[in-house]
């Protein structure tokens, strides 16, 4: 999950031959669509078009979840398209929500601005609602989050991070917590080396503390492979990742979303990413955007690889498939 930025604010007339080339590419993107994984998506939040997500005729999609109550709408669109061997059902904590459950120390104990209880309510609701206003620490996300990995047991750890960016939305905080961030980030990690589930990692703007995270964690506390979503670090960082010695490298995949396509590196980042570790993501919450993101990144892949379309989607569903036979069965 991540906010679109628009970083070219000029429109481009395209030529006619710009035009033709995007039709005939478009009939191959749709000649082998049936053969896409989309490795990382919210499409489950919007609920009033469960059934065009259904529709969607893709290999297989993993659905990240970002909440506890977001895990919730995972499983409504699981088990609705109920093919298991489809749908990958992701849940994590991401980085912008965890004030929600591990608050910065200043706050906690404190009555949530805005919050008020009803005074016409019995002493004993009105009590627990006071309670429930009270800005505290919620640990409960654990237990729920690994009752859930061990009843689906292809599912995997998602999404999850740290962000430099994002900010604490409680009491007019407005401020960056990432001491908060870290200490869940660690026990998600922990909760997915522990069940041998795969990784899906937002980051932003902290790759160079996360290289370090990483570089300094012993190689049997890792999880099986790690997906680096939207990955936003520079070129040069995709080596630094690769490379990490004691095989760790070796457990790194880049996924690449339609946001990558607003940086003007983008081709050298696309370039950088070893043909086999990279990964599509529409990194839609809909899925009426999904096609158009997935075909605008494939086109970019492609022509900055030097592969036909057909080429960029077998090459990045075999990436996908490989990186989540990585799944350990505990």
């Amino acid at each position: 999950m991540c906010e679109y930025e628009n970083r070219n604010n000029e429109l481009t007339e395209k030529s006619k031959e710009e035009i033709e080339r995007d039709e005939i590419e478009y009939l191959e993107y749709l000649k082998y669509r049936k053969e896409i994984i989309d490795s990382h998506c919210h499409i489950h939040e919007d609920v009033e078009h469960l059934q065009e997500s259904s529709d969607l005729p893709f290999k297989k999609i993993l659905l990240m979840g970002t909440t506890v109550e977001d895990w919730d709408r995972v499983n409504q669109l699981a088990d609705k398209i109920n093919d298991d061997n489809k749908i990958i059902r992701c849940f994590g904590i991401h980085p912008w929500f965890v004030y929600n459950y591990l608050p910065p120390t200043e706050l906690i104990g404190k009555i949530k601005e805005g919050s008020c209880s009803s005074s016409s309510s019995s002493s004993s609701s009105s009590s627990s609602n006071e309670n429930n206003l009270i800005i505290k620490i919620n640990e409960t996300w654990r237990i729920k989050m690994k009752e859930l990995l061990i009843k689906y047991p292809n599912s995997i750890v998602g999404e999850i991070g740290i962000d430099r960016v994002t900010k604490v939305k409680l009491n007019g905080f407005n401020k960056n917590d990432q001491e908060s961030q870290m200490k869940v980030f660690r026990e998600q990690i922990e909760l997915a080396n522990e069940l041998g589930r795969l990784v899906s990692l937002h980051c932003v703007q902290l790759q160079g503390k996360l290289l370090t995270f990483f570089q300094s964690l012993d190689i049997d506390k890792f999880p099986p492979s790690i997906a680096l979503h939207t990955f936003g670090g520079k070129p040069a960082t995709v080596d630094q990742f690769c490379k990490m010695p004691s095989g760790k490298g070796d457990r790194f995949y880049f996924g690449l979303s339609f946001i990558n396509l607003t940086s003007s590196k983008v081709d050298k980042l696309i370039q950088a990413i070893p043909d086999d570790r990279l990964l599509l993501e529409s990194d839609q919450n809909s899925p009426t955007q999904v096609d158009q993101s997935l075909f605008k990144l494939i086109q970019k892949i492609s022509s900055s690889k030097n592969w036909t379309i057909q080429k960029t989607i077998e090459q990045t569903t075999f990436n996908t498939l490989n990186f989540l036979s990585k799944q350990i069965k505990k």
